[in-house]
């Protein structure tokens, strides 16, 4: 999204400010019967098994992401330039761009097999696929002296693109199966977080025990994927699991999913799902096809709440980007192995789970970006100690305990905030999407998130070759002090300039957040304007 939006944004803020103040007694009452009271020990209890489920679903997720970063570790240590790592980095694209095709994975589905298995269940399989492919071509295209970047580059693109692909439905599953919806993002992290671990230090640790090859590995992820979608798909379906009477126990936290498509039948001129026809197209009364689920995205981001947020999403993460996307790779150069990062990334790795738990409370709040500020400042201060930690890094043979145990208590402090800032992020997406295209409307919001994640890294990244002034074997100047300096520079400004705003987003009422009900004719009349 370009910078203009900036603009846009202002104007559109402007107008719907007009209509918004005609509608603060319905928004009121809207927002009171919405809020849920998060900490309800009965509210968890009756998410509990839509919680162990959609985490399940999210460690799948993790998996081929984990691939990419034991990909990138081991492309380091084979002589890839970080121009050809930048390259790689593009294959992860896709969950930058899955904004394009979400409206498919909402609006076309069997109502016979479920909503968000449609979907689910055959890219899950074609996942495990892939990865077996993957395995037969690893060894061939990771030769030291014949790097096939370009052939992982696009083996990588296709896995994320299915990987995003499954994010989309269990995004939008998530949203109707939970009744508390801040229990997503802390779902969502924590599986991330384990998938993402089993597929880099598992992988590694195994490895440098002479455990396993990559190529082995990969066939066992293959395998791994293929049974347990296999498994879901005749046990679990949209309402729980009922498939076998011995597991019939299914609660009211799936039933939900049920509820509300019954909710929206009310709707008129919906869909209903008792036609004869084994497909559905997405419910919401805005039409039944792609087309115009695309539509009513246009009409999502003229929103000037979204258009806000997206602007905000696209910019917020440059100010520390060079730090964590380039730090474990210079300190791969001069003092640790692959192994020994991947070992002290796995101490630090429980966090990433522990995190999203212990911050629940703020983040299933009305105001769960109110997390995010708080940690800002500090992951910038964080990323100017990178620095001095690049700067006073002793060659591997002089590497001693002290000065390990530093990089992993800085490794523990960076897991803890960039966690708190993602689950904060995905808490807040999940409290303002609308629920009846709750799959395209989080791929929107984390498409940007995404984009902002992905084009920071890969400037930062190429800044640090381009900065780099060196004469054969001598650095006179490394551009990762020079990169870091001025994304901390840009972050602080940021920080000053924008927190007033991320803070008015949250005190918006959801109404603002949504192109129907009764904002739906308010933003009919910004449109006459």
């Amino acid at each position: 999204m370009s910078r203009r939006r900036n603009l846009t944004a202002s104007y559109n803020i402007q107008m719907g400010e007009k209509v918004h103040q005609g509608l603060d007694k319905v928004e009121a009452a809207d927002d009171k019967k919405t809020d849920i009271d998060f900490s309800s020990n009965a509210s968890l209890r009756e998410d509990l098994p839509s919680i162990f489920l959609l985490t399940a679903l999210y460690i799948f997720q993790g998996i081929p992401i984990g691939i990419a970063v034991s990909l990138i570790a081991i492309l380091k240590e084979r002589g890839a330039s970080f121009s050809q790592l930048s390259t790689f980095l593009l294959s992860s694209w896709p969950f930058s761009l899955k904004i394009l095709w979400a409206p498919f994975v909402d609006s076309i589905y069997s109502t016979q097999f479920g909503r968000r298995k449609t979907w689910l269940v055959p890219v899950q399989l074609l996942l495990g696929i892939g990865l077996y492919m993957l395995s037969s071509n690893i060894d061939a295209w990771i030769q030291k002296d014949n790097l096939q970047v370009n052939a992982l580059t696009g083996t990588m693109f296709i896995m994320y693109f299915l990987a995003a692909t499954q994010d989309i439905a269990v995004d939008g599953w998530a949203l109707t199966m939970l009744k508390s919806t801040g229990w997503a993002s802390t779902c969502n992290t924590v599986g991330q977080s384990i998938g993402v671990l089993l597929s880099s230090t598992g992988y590694f640790f195994l490895a440098s025990n002479g455990w396993i090859t990559l190529d082995k590995f990969l066939r066992i992820a293959s395998y791994s994927f293929i049974t347990a979608t296999i498994g879901v798909g005749a046990i679990v379906n949209e309402q729980g699991l009922c498939s076998f009477p011995a597991i019939s126990v299914s609660t009211s936290s799936f039933s939900r999913e049920k509820e509300s498509h019954t909710k929206r039948k009310k709707i008129p001129n919906e869909p209903s799902d008792k036609t004869g026809s084994s497909m559905s197209s997405i419910e919401t009364d805005s039409g039944d096809t792609p087309s115009k689920v695309f539509g009513m995205m246009l009409r999502v981001v003229r929103l000037p709440r979204v258009q806000e947020l997206l602007v905000i999403l696209f910019t917020w993460k440059f100010g520390f980007s060079c730090a964590e996307s380039v730090l474990l790779l210079k300190l791969q150069e001069t003092s640790f192995s692959k192994e020994s990062i991947t070992y002290m990334r796995t101490i630090v790795s429980p966090l990433e789970m522990l995190v999203p738990v212990l911050v629940s409370e703020y983040t299933t709040s009305t105001r769960p970006l109110d997390l995010a500020l708080w940690m800002y400042l500090p992951r910038i201060t964080l990323g100017i100690i990178a620095c001095f930690i690049v700067a006073f890094a002793p060659p591997t043979e002089e590497v001693t305990w002290k000065f390990t145990g530093l990089v992993i208590i800085f490794l523990g402090f960076q897991s803890v905030l960039s966690t708190s800032m993602f689950t904060s992020q995905m808490a807040f997406f999940a409290r303002v999407s609308d629920p009846s295209i709750g799959g395209s409307y989080m791929t929107l919001l984390n498409t940007f998130a995404n984009l902002g994640y992905l084009w920071t890294t890969l400037v930062s990244t190429r800044l640090v070759e381009v900065l780099t002034i060196k004469n054969d074997n001598n650095v006179y100047l490394d551009g990762f002090y020079l990169t870091s300096a001025v994304c901390a520079v840009v972050g602080v400004i940021w920080f000053f300039f924008m927190r007033g705003r991320l803070k008015a987003l949250q005190l918006a009422p959801l109404t603002s957040w949504r192109v129907d009900g009764s904002n739906r004719s308010a933003m009919k009349s910004v449109a006459s304007l």
